[in-house]
């Protein structure tokens, strides 16, 4: 699935108004990037849509629909259009590769949501056959002192569309095991180094190099090497092919633009990607739908 566009309604942060991503009637476009000065709602534009993936199938998460709220009203409303695969509009029983989801954001009631969206978004296994919405924050970081976490499904579900900073807790243990995972070994590899021109993986000795030197502790990576371990590591164990892909600052520990959307092509297959950056290098020649965000709304591509 792919997203063709938001639209938002009084929702605190976001200015009202349809942010498409269409290239084409019904068909999104496979690079997304928000732009824009500071506080102009980029990192809000991408927990929107988080938040709406949570309400439309509800993991474990408590979720907080009061920061979506403008302060003196009652509710929020976002409404999402989605592009659907064959295999999906089959699925759902939808007459049209093309169909909208309404959110709506309240205080204290329970609502009712597409529940056809809802089952889509629900199915979770750790393959490339199953589409995720995964959302790499900017707050992102190697959470490596509170204890490991789980690489089950049904611990790791729980941190696909949020910004828990134990999202990347499990990656220890993701190391320890990947000398039995060959195939996941093999993308860890191939994915980090579209990343990193210093950090790779050696399937022989089955060790993290910084520099051509074994690491012996993830606390000696450089913060750009860390960043691109996480974004490998989190697609070679989930499975991050035909997904929506929500990455918020990717140039923030200093990766290039072109490396960094060369990396984050490389995830995985038929994936789309919607960055938040306010970086003009990132936006200079940007391929794709370019969002621009600010006090002119007149952009052609921006919001309408």
């Amino acid at each position: 699935m792919k997203l063709l566009g938001v639209q938002a309604i009084d929702v605190l942060g976001v200015a009202n108004g349809v942010y498409s991503f269409e290239k084409a009637p019904g068909e999104a476009h496979d690079r997304v990037l928000v732009t824009g000065g500071p506080g102009t709602g980029k990192t809000r534009l991408l927990e929107l849509i988080a938040a709406a993936r949570e309400l439309l199938a509800p993991i474990e998460r408590v979720m907080d629909q009061e920061s979506f709220i403008i302060p003196g009203n009652q509710t929020a409303k976002a409404i999402l259009s989605w592009q659907l695969t064959p295999e999906e509009q089959t699925t759902i029983g939808s007459p049209t590769p093309v169909t909208t989801s309404e959110v709506i954001f309240r205080y204290d009631e329970e609502d009712e949501v597409d529940s056809r969206m809802g089952f889509l978004l629900e199915r979770y296994a750790h393959d490339d056959a199953t589409p995720k919405l995964e959302y790499f924050s900017e707050q992102r970081r190697l959470d490596i002192g509170g204890g490991e976490v789980s690489l089950e499904e049904d611990e790791q579900i729980r941190f696909r569309g949020g910004a828990d900073p134990r999202k990347f807790a499990f990656i220890p243990v993701f190391l320890e095991a990947l000398p039995d995972l060959a195939a996941k070994a093999a993308r860890f590899k191939a994915t980090l180094e579209r990343f990193s021109p210093s950090c790779t993986y050696d399937l022989e000795r089955h060790v993290l190099l910084s520099r051509g030197r074994a690491i012996r502790s993830l606390t000696e990576l450089s913060a750009s090497e860390a960043d691109s371990v996480m974004f490998a590591a989190t697609a070679a164990l989930v499975g991050l092919s035909g997904s929506i892909v929500l990455v918020d600052r990717p140039e923030l520990f200093g990766i290039s633009p072109e490396r960094a959307l060369a990396g984050l092509s490389a995830l995985g297959e038929g994936n789309q990607l919607i960055l938040a950056s306010p970086s003009p290098a990132f936006a200079a020649g940007f391929e794709g739908a370019l969002i621009q965000l600010g006090s002119d709304s007149s952009d052609s591509r921006g919001p309408r």
